[in-house]
């Protein structure tokens, strides 16, 4: 299938019933904006931070020696990295949370496709290779069964618990603390081109190992199928 056959589908049917083998992680809003709050505060905590440092150093520090002038140079410059980094972050979210409709990931037992805005990346499962999420993995990650997993983009209660933790939905303060250790990048190789796709460079999709874990077990299901269907071909 085409990536635009993909995904019209996918989000025909996401809060349906999507085709056999199917799993749709749309961008999750709380998620988002709960990053967009945590980015405000260090704008916020950035601006302030060179704000006073500024107000304090200039131009006293800068005329007592290069070491102070040169420490101070540098101090602003961390506060002001910190500050327009988060506000261009920030403004990068609010976008993503405008088109949040146009995000989305979806992996089929064939291909998995991911929408960015008007960005579509399609790389067929065969073709991906080196599925790695960095980072440290969570203490208990564990992957449910195909019939669970499809139902997470239909369950509010399922799509919270697979992204947002568990403890969310009833399974108190322990999962969220084993989720803190979660990696926020998840990549691989596309066999086509030999080069890196990033898929996940944050939590907005879900858990970043967890997927990995799943576009794994897709991948090793892709392959299985090939030599069978050679097979099938072979005694026709």
């Amino acid at each position: 299938m085409q990536a635009e056959e993909i995904l019209t589908t996918a989000k025909a049917n996401v809060n349906e019933d999507l085709p056999h083998g199917w799993v749709v992680l749309p961008l999750l809003r709380q998620k988002l904006i709960l990053a967009m709050v945590w980015w405000v505060i260090g704008m916020i905590l950035g601006f302030v931070i060179f704000s006073f440092v500024a107000s304090v150093a200039i131009p006293y520090n800068y005329t007592h020696g290069p070491g102070l002038a040169i420490f101070s140079t540098l101090v602003l410059a961390v506060a002001l990295f910190v500050g327009l980094g988060s506000l261009f972050v920030l403004i990068t979210d609010i976008r993503r949370l405008q088109e949040a409709k146009e995000h989305v990931i979806v992996l089929t037992p064939d291909d998995i496709v991911k929408q960015e805005g008007k960005k579509v990346t399609h790389v067929p499962l065969l073709d991906v290779l080196n599925v790695t999420a960095r980072g440290t993995p969570p203490p208990d990650r564990k992957i449910t069964d195909e019939p669970a997993i499809r139902q997470v983009p239909g369950s509010s209660e399922n799509m919270l618990g697979f992204v947002v933790g568990r403890g969310a939905v009833g399974r108190g303060f322990q999962y969220r603390r084993s989720r803190m250790r979660t990696p926020t990048t998840l990549a691989f190789i596309d066999a086509r081109t030999n080069k890196e796709v990033v898929i996940l460079n944050d939590g907005v999709y879900g858990d970043p190992f967890t997927i990995a874990e799943l576009l794994r077990q897709y991948v090793d299901s892709a392959s299985r199928r090939v030599p069978q269907q050679g097979k099938m071909h072979g005694r026709e």
